[in-house]
């Protein structure tokens, strides 16, 4: 197998975004980065984005990009802090590589990818990192994005899901929800970390994705939400199907049932401002 000119792996090995970025990191000594470099992060990217088999590849500037099929090449000027050197490649930090991402990826996606830099478990930086990295690129190309996605920002998030649901919830006039905030019971007893809440009106969101399915976490999850009601919660449990939008102008049954949820606990709409 040839992934690039001047470089050969055998038949046999499995081919993956690791395998050929790292030969063609190899051979033309370019660092990857971009969508490449946040795929090998990890980071939560749009399935249908065009291209996205593509291998990105930053050369610094006064270096020509790399021109060879399969690549899109950059020129950028690199600090040494913001490449990660591995046993089989170098490429973009988490930080620049999510800079990077601004210049890419719309608003939502952006943020999503911005709270899985950030995520609760096993983080890849902190806002307080971000926030200095972010200083340092006042002017530069995606730096407004950047910082419009950084407003919408949240640490301790768990998922892609969460984040898309918080702004879903957010664009259409609701309270912005606590992220996996800990519930406890009368006793003080801890009894879950929804992934969403609003304590004051005791309303929590759980989103169930397609690993819900099985039986075992099924049986899980209905003995995490009988907890929450008998200690006075309102549990909203959502699925892809409340995020879809059947037909459009229409409202995603995300919004509407959260909306009645907090309506049936005593929150009242702010009144709309009139247009002057």
């Amino acid at each position: 197998m040839r992934p690039c000119t001047g470089a050969r792996i055998s038949a046999a090995a499995e081919d993956t975004l690791l395998l050929r970025a790292s030969a063609l990191g190899a051979v033309t000594g370019a660092v990857v980065s971009h969508l490449s470099a946040a795929a090998l992060w990890g980071f939560p990217l749009p399935l249908e984005w065009p291209g996205i088999e593509l291998i990105h590849l930053t050369s610094p500037l006064g270096q020509r990009a790399v021109r060879r099929k399969g690549v899109v090449g950059h020129q950028l000027d690199l600090a040494p802090g913001e490449i990660t050197a591995g046993r089989h490649l170098r490429c973009t930090s988490p930080l620049r590589t999510w800079f990077d991402l601004a210049g890419i990826l719309g608003l939502d996606d952006l943020v999503s990818a911005g709270d899985f830099l950030i995520r609760r478990k096993d983080p890849l930086s902190s806002l307080a990192e971000l926030d200095i990295f972010l200083a340092g690129k006042a002017g530069r190309p995606g730096y407004r994005s950047a910082m419009r996605a950084r407003v919408l920002l949240r640490a301790n998030t768990d998922s892609a899901k969460e984040t898309e649901v918080r702004l879903l919830l957010c664009r259409h006039g609701l309270p912005e929800p606590a992220i996996n905030v800990p519930m406890f019971d009368e006793m003080g007893r801890w009894i879950q970390d929804p992934d969403m809440s609003y304590e004051r009106e005791k309303v929590a969101i759980q989103y169930d994705g397609g690993h819900h399915a099985s039986a075992v976490q099924r049986r899980s999850d209905i003995f995490r939400d009988e907890n929450a009601r008998e200690a006075g919660w309102r549990v909203v449990v959502l699925t892809q199907a409340d995020l879809d939008v059947l037909a459009p102008g229409m409202e995603p049954r995300a919004v509407t049932r959260v909306r009645k949820a907090l309506v049936d606990r005593g929150w009242t709409p702010e009144p709309a401002r009139r247009r002057r």
